[in-house]
């Protein structure tokens, strides 16, 4: 027993261990047949607040097949755990009371699905995988950021055949970890077929292991304290912080000290636009007399507007510029293409324009006419 030195309240309970669990986690059990496991655990901590024990048949079901489920659920409630009956491990996390709690640990010990059968027959495998992977899909939605699903199951022979690592991946689940489990570490437990004639006859346990997985992760978690318990909701836990992220010294804008006004006047042809029912020329939105003039200014010059955008030259000289980079990226990018000079590419865009114009004129007249 282990007392937290230098605790805030004087009276703060103390944390206990029995096996892998800690009277701090919050715990789920499910197919616990006569509840003896959930009760073991109870007993070592001392106290069964921590504790949801659960089980597919009802009350009275139980008390017919094994012939202490009864004073076992009577002790487990007398130590203040939670016993819930009619859970069944394939449609769990839609229960009502289960659907809004998460937990730091799912345990299922042994599961089975039923004696149809021999273990080694591939109906009866299929079977238990079927349970198991069912049990998986809605055990992932109860747990807690960094809580574990802990399975219990023999090993050798066919029973490595269920494939239970393979059956988590399907869900995101990682084996964390995989240790021998020992009986002796839960005073009172006692494993039950919990079907057939023989429902409460125990069964041989042979080598067994504690499968331990986790949603997403494959390190291990550091230390065995889970953090404190929350019956209700997510998790109570502080979150790890996360490293922040430091900015590129590259990447900072730096002003320019200088700045290149681009003249600019009115030309003829933004008047024309301007006039409503009157459609401009279709090379207008150049500015020059001269459709091979060439251009003035460098291809990229540093300049901002010094006037409103009110001013549609702008716009224009803009036109000029982007018919230069069309043609010079053309001549880099294809050069066998573009063996006109810049006066014939000039020459093929007015003829493209023409005929979109054209075109244009067309579907005006032929709308007049309807």
């Amino acid at each position: 027993m282990r007392v937290v030195e230098g605790a805030p309240e004087a009276d703060e309970e103390e944390e206990k261990w029995l096996g892998q669990y800690s009277s701090t986690q919050s715990i789920l059990l499910v197919g616990d047949g006569d509840f003896s496991f959930s009760l073991a655990l109870a007993t070592g901590f001392g106290s069964g607040a921590n504790l949801v024990a659960t089980s597919l048949d009802t009350y009275e079901a139980l008390g017919n097949k094994f012939c202490r489920a009864k004073s076992n659920i009577t002790a487990l409630k007398s130590l203040g755990a939670t016993v819930l009956h009619g859970i069944d491990v394939k449609t769990m996390k839609l229960q009502i009371d289960l659907k809004n709690r998460r937990f730091d640990r799912i345990i299922y010990n042994f599961p089975h699905s039923g004696f149809k059968g021999k273990e080694h027959e591939v109906h009866m495998i299929n079977s238990h995988k079927k349970l198991v992977r069912e049990f998986f899909c809605n055990a992932r939605r109860l747990l807690r950021p960094y809580g574990e699903i802990h399975v219990s199951h023999k090993r050798g022979k066919w029973y490595e055949k269920w494939g239970l690592k393979h059956l988590a991946a399907e869900f995101s689940l990682v084996l964390v970890e995989k240790v021998s489990f020992q009986k002796a570490d839960y005073p009172g437990y006692h494993q039950k077929k919990g079907a057939g004639p023989n429902c409460d006859k125990p069964f041989p346990l042979g080598t067994c292991s504690t499968f331990k997985f986790r949603i997403g992760s494959s390190k291990k978690q550091n230390g065995r304290r889970a953090g404190p318990i929350s019956s209700i909701g997510g998790d109570t836990r502080p979150c790890r912080p996360l490293s922040l992220v430091q900015p590129w010294s590259g990447l900072q804008f730096v002003p320019r000290d200088y700045i290149v006004p681009v003249p600019m006047t009115a030309p003829s042809h933004v008047v024309d636009q301007r006039q409503p029912g009157r459609i401009p020329s279709p090379m207008g939105r150049i500015s020059s007399n001269c459709l091979f003039a060439r251009l003035g200014q460098t291809l990229y010059e540093n300049r901002i507007i010094a006037e409103s955008l009110g001013n549609t030259d702008y716009f224009a000289c803009e036109y000029q510029r982007s018919l230069l980079r069309e043609y010079r990226m053309q001549s880099q990018l294809v050069p066998e293409a573009t063996s006109l000079s810049y006066s014939a590419f000039l020459e093929a865009r007015q003829w493209e324009s023409v005929q979109r114009q054209e075109r244009l004129r067309r579907r005006i007249a032929y709308g007049r006419s309807q």
